[in-house]
């Protein structure tokens, strides 16, 4: 199976750099999954999971998944590969599924708020904290059913 190069960067640092047979990120237009070849494309990504299927060492028919949220930003695939400039990113790894319950608890409080920005501004903070806990969900389950490795 055919790979491709995968950048996932925010203005502070380099988050991600390697070769994927998919990436699955949310644009505001909708999920986009892409895959080797896909044609050009520049999409707004909006908060939410990012999906990146990897190959195993140099096979790229042996995968592993990574996922990650990113709290916004731009996706350009070109021929050589994706690029992802996020406005933030949140590994698996780093999320904290009790502070992700706390915040989508007290955006929820907050949606039918008189005033409208504040609701609107509500509504992007519970879709950003299901995200995480969604992404905190596989996680967990990834890391409880990966074998151990040992060197």
């Amino acid at each position: 199976m055919k790979c491709m190069s995968v950048l996932i960067a925010t203005a502070e640092q380099e988050v991600y750099r390697g070769q994927a047979n998919m990436v699955i990120a949310p644009s505001v237009n909708g999920e986009l999954a892409i895959m080797p070849s896909h044609a050009p494309l520049l999409a707004v990504l909006r908060p939410g999971e990012i999906r990146i299927d990897c190959p195993e060492e140099t096979q790229c028919d042996k995968c592993h998944t990574d996922y990650m949220v990113v709290f916004g930003g731009f996706l350009e695939v070109q021929p050589d590969g994706i690029t992802i400039l996020a406005d933030a990113i949140e590994r698996a790894e780093d999320i904290d599924a009790n502070q992700a319950r706390q915040a989508a608890q007290k955006a929820k409080e907050l949606l039918n708020s008189p005033d409208k920005d504040k609701a609107m501004r509500a509504l992007l903070d519970l879709e950003l904290a299901i995200a995480k806990l969604r992404v905190a969900r596989r996680n967990s389950k990834e890391s409880f059913l990966k074998p151990s490795r040992t060197n």
